[in-house]
């Protein structure tokens, strides 16, 4: 697989400026890093299946190379191609249930050992984890869902025991939130992997009834697939049920939604998709459906409000993990999602995004679609690496691919 570390409604407004413009491979190895501004489906019960054992092979990427783009001014005209990209190494196989083959000491298993990313480490780690056979028919396969979900989180924090990140990352008393995305009929965050997430939580010793699965309405949940229970036993799933704390941003002042005030610990679980206003929208772009007026925040591309918004003690703070839901991705239509059957997790929000935002131009650039949107309007990217939410750079992040069948 080729990554470059380049890649709710569609908004009509348009972004304030020209874009910044892109550098060059040549300028990218002069300088040893990338200054790119850079329907419903049917219910997923709770999996209950114990993961298949692995057989899988797994390579370390080279941290991505951003691709060159000389798009036009976003908003006119036809921007020029993406240039395919060309692969520089060699992968080499490893066993899957072995640390990473990384330089990188594998951390110690306490959550603040865990969460480190850049700028406190020297670079910031993304997993993307596949399996061609996550898909059984029309909806995903829970037991290879949790599969995939173990042999990531196990990468990412270069343990052996799954479980034992889990319960580093959050303690049992905890009420933990899982922000997923609805907005859209046909491309949603897909239910199979956050009631995956929802399962480990509980294996880990925190209560059904303190996980909850959210976005901002009950209709747009149940429209996605999921299962609506507002104070029943069990895993909890509904929309808003008010406004909360506030969060003056240089666009507007937005509220938070209630939960995320009352929430412990956040996971973050999008799904990427090309988005007409931002370039792109996966972990960063997801919290626009936690607070009361997102359509306030699309001004100039959404940026700098998307890095802003991410930047507030709500979200910052309470994160713990992202687990982006690629088994399908809307590279195009988001009413026409495609397969992607993978999953990508980081600790890193803008490291998980840039590649998020490469899944999106290898999509397009298969069909032979111009993507140079998507990096000249993704200018928030830039913006989260310098309020230091984490690595947009090439040479800041540490790209690893787990192939299990």
């Amino acid at each position: 697989m080729v990554l470059g570390a380049m890649a709710s409604l569609v908004a009509a407004c348009r972004p304030g400026g020209a874009p910044s413009p892109t550098p060059t491979w040549d300028e990218v190895a002069v300088a040893t890093q990338a200054n790119t501004p850079t329907p419903s489906p049917s219910p997923s019960p709770a999996p209950s299946e114990t993961p298949l054992p692995p057989t899988a092979t797994s390579t370390q990427s080279p941290t991505p190379i951003p691709p060159q783009a000389t798009a036009a001014g976003a908003g006119s005209g036809s921007p020029s191609p993406v240039p395919s990209l060309t692969p520089s190494y060699t992968p080499v196989p490893a066993t899957p249930t072995s640390p990473p083959p990384t330089a990188t000491p594998a951390p110690a298993l306490t959550r603040d050992a865990l969460l480190r990313h850049w700028p406190e480490t020297e670079r910031s780690r993304v997993v993307l984890v596949r399996h061609s056979g996550v898909w059984a028919g029309d909806q995903p396969d829970p037991a290879i869902v949790l599969q995939m979900l173990d042999e990531g989180l196990r990468t990412l924090a270069g343990a052996g025991d799954a479980q034992a990140v889990w319960q580093a990352l959050f303690a049992p008393d905890e009420r933990v939130l899982l922000k997923v995305n609805c907005i859209a009929y046909g491309g949603p965050t897909q239910p199979a992997v956050a009631y995956a997430v929802a399962q480990r939580l509980e294996e880990a010793g925190l209560a059904a009834e303190n996980i909850l699965i959210f976005d901002r309405t009950d209709r747009e949940l149940e429209s996605a697939g999921y299962q609506l229970n507002d104070g029943g036993a069990g895993i909890q799933c509904h929309g808003a049920h008010g406004k909360g704390s506030q969060a003056a941003l240089s666009q507007a002042t937005v509220k938070f939604f209630q939960e995320l005030d009352d929430c412990d610990a956040l996971v973050n679980i999008p799904t990427p998709k090309q988005h007409g206003t931002a370039g792109m929208s996966a972990s960063m772009k997801n919290h626009y459906g936690s607070v009361d007026r997102p359509g306030s925040l699309h001004g100039n591309s959404c940026d700098p409000a998307i890095a802003e918004l991410n930047a507030q003690p709500n979200i910052r703070a309470k994160t713990r993990l992202i687990v982006g839901a690629a088994l399908q991705v809307s590279p195009r239509d988001w009413n026409r999602p495609e397969r992607e059957n993978a999953l990508l997790l980081s600790f890193d929000p803008v490291a998980h995004d840039t590649v998020a935002r490469d899944i999106l131009i290898r999509h397009r650039e298969a069909q032979g679609v111009d993507s140079g949107f998507i990096i000249n309007r993704s200018q928030h990217l830039r913006t989260g690496q310098e309020l230091q939410l984490g690595a947009t750079d090439a040479g800041l992040i540490e790209l690893q691919e787990v192939v299990l069948a």
